[in-house]
């Protein structure tokens, strides 16, 4: 019933978006630029890496806004109807996306780029620990692929080639980016291993949801996670908590990480019984909106991360 709603909604929505556009297929900004759309933070800082000046790259999400509690707006809808090229994650999270495109004749959707399709996905069921204990399940390929750098490569390339079907005047341009881009991702690949090489713990203790499954994997990470992925449920049971209070004890951990907008409630009870610190690893799903201000990239965070990762395992 939640669904069938949902597309009705998404119908409506699209109804609406052509009157007031009157279904024009005028899709450039006023400079003549070609328009991308990205939904999260992680899609639009590979978008503008990869367009530089050759188009007009935006964020659907608002900056600090939670990324799960994302619901369409006519507005939004509207600027999705208008862009040139559209780029997505496409997993469990953006449920809408699809109804969206749906709800839109095969000539009227946008380009689009899914990053789950672009990626390399965990193809097993994944479940936490502590989920597992408690008979908790997930079924769903972990969506969170960009924190991955061999699948933050993977998306450039898609996006690349999709942008340059768009421009393809602008292909030499946009290669060149591309190449940039990855070289970047190559660099902060290499800081990552050679930083992470000799550390003395080899578990991170996560007192909240758990969208890092792909990084722990691509460096040999251990880690025990309060949920699995960005499961809707962030209420920690007491057998929760337990179990994180456990698991820093056992694992002589002088850190339990949070993610970014996270209420902390999980975390300060887990540091009060044990006395370790709460430190951050941000996901990038989206940003402060004085980071997104200030331009702050999706290796900048990463660098964060990277720091962060080293004092915990340390």
């Amino acid at each position: 019933m939640r669904k069938t709603i949902s597309i009705l909604l998404t119908a409506v929505m699209i109804f609406g978006v052509c009157l007031m556009n009157s279904c024009s297929d005028d899709r450039t900004n006023s400079d003549g630029k070609p328009q991308v759309l990205a939904t999260n933070f992680a899609m639009y800082d590979i978008a503008r890496g990869i367009a530089g000046d050759t188009a007009e790259v935006s964020m659907l999400l608002p900056p600090e806004t939670e990324a799960h509690e994302y619901e369409l707006t006519l507005s939004d809808a509207g600027k999705i109807d208008v862009a040139d090229l559209f780029v997505c994650v496409g997993g469990e999270s953006e449920d809408w996306v699809f109804d969206l495109m749906d709800s839109m004749r095969e000539e009227e959707r946008p380009r689009t780029v899914y990053a789950i399709d672009a990626a390399q996905t965990a193809d097993e069921a994944l479940v936490s620990a502590i989920e597992r204990e408690e008979g908790g399940e997930e079924t769903e390929p972990d969506e969170h692929v960009w924190t991955s750098f061999e699948n933050i490569r993977r998306i450039a390339d898609a996006v690349a080639e999709n942008l340059s079907l768009v421009l393809p005047d602008k292909a030499d341009v946009i290669a060149g980016n591309l190449a940039a881009y990855k070289a970047e991702a190559d660099r902060l690949e290499a800081e990552y291993r050679e930083r992470l090489a000799n550390r003395a713990r080899n578990t991170i203790v996560v007192a909240d949801r758990f969208p890092f499954l792909y990084l722990t994997e691509e460096f040999g990470l251990e880690h025990i996670a309060a949920f699995t992925g960005c499961s809707s449920n962030v209420e920690a049971s007491l057998a929760t908590i337990s179990a994180l209070i456990s698991e820093v004890r056992r694992v002589g951990a002088p850190a339990v990480f949070v993610i970014e907008f996270s209420d902390q409630k999980c975390a300060e009870a887990v540091a009060k019984e044990t006395g370790c610190k709460i430190m951050t690893l941000n996901s990038a799903h989206n940003v402060s909106k004085e980071q997104f201000q200030n331009g702050v990239t999706l290796f900048e965070l990463m660098l964060e991360n990277l720091d962060a990762l080293e004092a915990a395992l340390s």
